[in-house]
């Protein structure tokens, strides 16, 4: 057991003695009990800036779309354009706060005057939308083929509306809208193998793959669509594993992996029926992916709050039923870390409640986000808070 202060971002010592743990690993997930959670992704922040500095990592990556991260990653490594812009891109509002926006700010610094080999790196792994990839394509092919941009936006012709709503449009049963953007695919495939060569020369060819990998985020984005609902955890998993091993083997260095626990872990939780992101990256990389869960007893959070239609301050009290938590309370320290690899604690190998909250919530109904896992099964390492506190978002009112 190792106490961790989550709130002190700065001083890293707390966490050298796990070390060990993590300097020959290729994938480091951690996850969170809930998308909107101050402790816990400020404890995230530290222990990316302690593989950084102790570790030799240098990608960090997060549960938001590719495409829209893309310009996250060139503010990070140039501090190209406004940092607000870019965030707001990565189209996912559990991001949009001061602690994730510090962080940015952070690895930003960081690569202040450090050779391109040496700069962190940020990239999104999901697949949940058409813009994201839309956008970043036209802002490629703006930047190296501006003769040709014209000519290249005419093929989206078929995507009246690049909206994120746009997502959330096309349905199974919506056929020419499915038609529609297989022909997009179809375009940009039959392009961007027309223009290799030239578009390598322009851009270089990490770019360039960057760019490309654009239209693989669409293939995965409509394939997503096109399935049933019960099957959506299981196509958007495996392809979120998929772009992590993917984005490993661009960089050839390891990478760190923010997500919730849902996804991160190594077997499937309470909410899905088949296998989740962690279990696929276990799959193929085996002992050198590590995961990390988040567990907490009582606090507050941010979340989508189902009686008001809005995004805004939830909380839950300690709940006596939580007997994961309970009992992880009575070490009587307000936050630590456990490796459950080497652990022997009987409480872990057990079916134990715990907070599980995911975007949304409903407070006549928090007694239901209790469900009974088995830790030893789902994590390699654990982090529990007793108390939390609720992400701060970014005031844009404030400060534009």
């Amino acid at each position: 057991m190792y106490p961790v202060t989550p709130n002190e971002t700065s001083n890293l010592t707390e966490l050298i003695p796990l070390q060990t743990l993590f300097k020959n690993k290729k994938v480091v997930g951690m996850g969170e009990a809930t998308h909107g959670t101050k402790e816990f992704f400020n404890m995230k922040a530290k222990m990316f800036k302690f593989l950084v500095m102790h570790c030799g990592y240098r990608i960090f990556s997060i549960e938001a779309t590719f495409g829209g991260t893309l310009k996250v990653n060139d503010y990070v490594l140039y501090r190209k354009g406004d940092i607000l812009s870019a965030m707001k891109g990565m189209e996912f509002w559990t991001w949009d706060t001061e602690e994730v926006r510090d962080l940015i700010e952070w690895m930003s610094t960081y690569n202040d005057g450090k050779p391109d080999n040496e700069k962190l790196k940020f990239y999104g792994f999901d697949c949940q939308s058409f813009k994201g990839p839309i956008d970043a394509l036209i802002d490629y092919v703006n930047e190296f083929d501006k003769k040709n941009l014209n000519e290249f936006v005419k093929g989206f012709q078929g995507l009246n509306d690049s909206s994120i709503l746009y997502y959330y449009k096309i349905k199974p049963g919506n056929l020419q809208g499915i038609a529609q953007i297989h022909s997009i695919i179809s375009f940009l495939q039959k392009w961007f193998q027309g223009y290799e060569t030239l578009y390598i020369i322009a851009s270089g060819r990490t770019k360039f793959e960057l760019a490309k990998h654009n239209i693989d985020n669409l293939e995965q984005t409509i394939l997503i669509k096109e399935k049933t609902e019960r099957k959506y955890d299981y196509i958007r998993d495996s392809c979120m594993a998929q772009n992590i091993k993917w984005i490993y083997e661009l960089e050839k260095t390891p990478v760190f992996a923010w997500a919730h626990n849902g996804h991160i872990s190594k077997v499937p939780s309470f909410l899905k029926i088949s296998e989740c992101m962690g279990g696929w990256l276990n799959s193929i990389f085996g002992t050198d992916y590590y995961n990390i869960g988040f567990v907490f007893n009582q606090g507050s959070f941010q979340a989508f709050y189902k009686e008001t239609k809005k995004v805004q301050e939830c909380s839950v009290p300690k709940f006596e039923k939580n007997t994961l938590t309970n009992e992880l309370s009575l070490a009587g320290i307000d936050a630590f870390f456990i490796d459950m690899v080497t652990s022997n604690n009987k409480l872990f190998r057990k079916s134990r409640k715990a907070y599980w909250i995911g975007a949304g919530f409903a407070q006549e109904y928090w007694n239901r986000c209790s469900p009974s896992l088995i830790m030893k099964k789902q994590f390699d390492g654990l982090i529990f808070i007793n108390t939390t506190t609720c992400a701060i978002p970014i005031n844009r009112k404030l400060m534009n």
